[in-house]
């Protein structure tokens, strides 16, 4: 894959109820173990699905094709539910993130459909990788404990193509696909 500053995926967008909520989740915490970091913008959170790549030009042939892959998935609305919030041990500096148990289970039969649908249009890899559904509100050195919280949670109706621009904070979404039933 070339590596590019224009990174195209698929994504779940939180509704903006529940993006306040994973926000407050995080102010919760914030004063408790030191973190300085502002958060992401409500309207930037997000839990990735399955990549599309990453370009050095807008690649809108890909959205295109990838827009047409996302047409014949066939998946029912269900609900996600984020319970634990904590620091990742990956990245610099680390992201603190909300993932959840059970809640995500939805998440993970998504991820399979898209996926099926990318290899039948040949925009992914026969071999699966695995994900842990989460969304990452920051990145920051602080260090903070896997905690139990309130469950962040909503229906999910859609997901949706993102096309972000790394280096000038552009993140647009460039088509939504509903879930059907």
């Amino acid at each position: 894959m070339v590596r590019g500053k224009h990174v195209v995926y698929f994504a779940l967008q939180p509704p903006p109820e529940a993006a306040a909520q994973a926000l407050a989740r995080f102010e919760a915490a914030r004063a408790r173990h030191r973190v300085s970091a502002k958060p992401t913008p409500a309207a930037r959170l997000h839990v990735s699905l399955n990549p599309i790549g990453e370009f050095k030009r807008p690649p809108t042939p890909v959205f295109d094709k990838a827009l047409e892959a996302a047409a014949a998935v066939e998946a029912r609305p269900f609900v996600v539910a984020f319970n634990r919030l904590g620091t990742w041990p990956s990245g610099d500096p680390p992201p603190l993130v909300l993932w959840g148990d059970e809640g995500v289970i939805g998440v993970n039969a998504l991820y399979t459909s898209i996926q099926r649908a990318l290899r039948r249009h040949d925009m992914a890899p026969r071999r699966e990788v695995e994900i842990v559904p989460h969304m990452t509100l920051l990145y920051d050195r602080a260090q903070v404990p896997e905690t139990v919280v309130e469950p962040v949670a909503w229906t999910v109706r859609e997901f949706v193509l993102v096309h972000a621009v790394h280096g000038e904070g552009r993140y647009d979404v460039v088509g939504r696909i509903p879930l059907s039933g």
